[in-house]
């Protein structure tokens, strides 16, 4: 205990494996919680799910917030059903059609065509009347096809399925052949997308803005000879050089993409399909319910400011009493320098460039030689200026985000401790 009670950092795993935190216990997450005051959480893959180490640990710190790669995963997920850009289509992967219908319904009135290529592409073809082999169909899964089928006829939009297939023997797996998707030969088994499927849904992708691949392209047989969804996430990637918005939702779905990826640009990942079928079906995820605060909150400007086009403080005078309670104090700054350790960093923004000026030279001042200019470490992204030109940690602020979306710029710099002062 002596030990435990001198550590800095614990390193839990396998939390899973205790009873008490896949049934939520609240003894058990008053005893994770112990010593602790703010709770971060950063696994959004687990968000889904209710568990004692994101839900009911939240009883017992005095604030639960969202961490950078939760905050970052949760904004790519709300954008996915975002109808920003036009045309929008989503490319269905995975099987479990009848589990996933009410997601399929969502994405079917928010996009504009719905391009099948997993296991689910047999239950669309056979809802069509086309022959499907037996070991491929969901029993349960007929009506909620013919279900979203009628939907998307409703709304004048199309479903792609697959016009053929390659196929190998069971006795032969390495022996592939081509067969139409209607035509698959008895003793025969779907391994891999066949060119003509391929082509066609490239054609259909062309004329995209936004592409969702949500769920992996694979199927009930798999062969190690098989390369559509890397073909696919080659067209992918060549899309989203054209200024086509491409989110990848799934483990498969977003390595492969990382991997044939050609350039600097990356598409948009969330690694756990699940969270994002669970959201797409219109449910409360509880991991992030559990938190004080929703990310993102929509904020309505109009109403927290007077005029939320201009800047926050157009003309500032730092010299006006009624202005000074506004500005950084000496104590302040000290206490922060005080608790950075030796190298780290303090980043500093405003949408006002004097304001940033003013906070620069108070920091500078205060920090008596301790703090230096740490902007050039990151050159390539500063304007002629000297001011970062991106936000370093890659989350953007509520009021960040505002400002950049009506064009206007944010100041930026980045100040670092000195190792050599003490």
């Amino acid at each position: 205990m002596e030990i435990l009670k001198k550590a800095d950092i614990f390193l839990l795993e396998n939390l899973f494996e205790f009873k008490e935190e896949v049934a939520n216990c609240s003894k058990f997450a008053e005893l994770l919680s112990s010593g602790v005051d703010i709770f971060v959480n950063d696994s959004f893959s687990l968000s889904h799910k209710i568990l004692a180490s994101t839900v009911a640990i939240t009883r017992f710190c005095s604030a639960c917030v969202a961490g950078f790669h939760f905050e970052e995963s949760l904004y790519q997920m709300k954008n996915a059903v975002k109808m920003n850009k036009r045309p929008y289509i989503a490319i269905i992967g995975g099987g479990n059609l009848y589990d996933k219908a009410a997601s399929l319904h969502l994405l079917a009135s928010k996009c504009d065509g719905l391009v099948f290529v997993g296991i689910m592409s047999f239950q669309i073809m056979h809802a069509l009347g086309y022959s499907v082999p037996s070991s491929l169909i969901e029993p349960q899964a007929h009506k909620a096809a013919l279900d979203i089928i009628h939907f998307a006829q409703d709304r004048n939009i199309p479903i792609l399925c697959p016009k053929d297939f390659w196929c190998v023997q069971g006795f032969a797996p390495k022996q592939m052949e081509v067969f139409p998707a209607h035509d698959i030969l008895k003793g025969w088994s779907p391994v891999d997308l066949g060119p003509k499927s391929l082509d066609e849904i490239y054609s259909l992708l062309l004329k995209c803005k936004k592409i969702i691949w949500i769920g992996p392209l694979k199927f009930k047989f798999p062969s190690p000879c098989t390369n559509g969804a890397s073909k696919l996430a080659q067209m992918l990637d060549e899309l989203s050089q054209q200024n086509c918005d491409v989110i990848a939702v799934g483990n498969m779905a977003c390595k492969t993409i990382m991997m044939e990826s050609s350039s600097d640009l990356v598409c948009n990942t969330i690694e756990n399909a699940s969270v994002v079928w669970e959201f797409l079906k219109g449910r409360k995820l509880p991991g992030i319910m559990a938190l004080d605060r929703a990310y993102p909150f929509k904020i309505n400007w109009s109403e927290a400011y007077h005029d939320p086009t201009q800047q926050l403080c157009p003309n500032p005078d730092f010299m006006n009493p009624d202005n000074r309670w506004r500005m950084l104090q000496q104590s302040l700054v000290e206490a922060v320098i005080e608790l950075l350790a030796h190298n780290g960093k303090v980043f500093l923004q405003s949408d006002v460039e004097a304001v940033a000026v003013r906070m620069k030279e108070l920091f500078l001042k205060y920090g008596r030689g301790r703090l230096t200019l740490a902007n050039d470490q990151y050159n390539e992204k500063i304007d002629q200026r000297a001011w970062l030109e991106e936000n370093p940690f890659g989350v953007r602020s509520d009021w960040e985000q505002h400002v950049l979306d009506r064009g206007a710029p944010m100041y930026r710099l980045m100040l670092s401790k000195s190792t050599n002062v003490e």
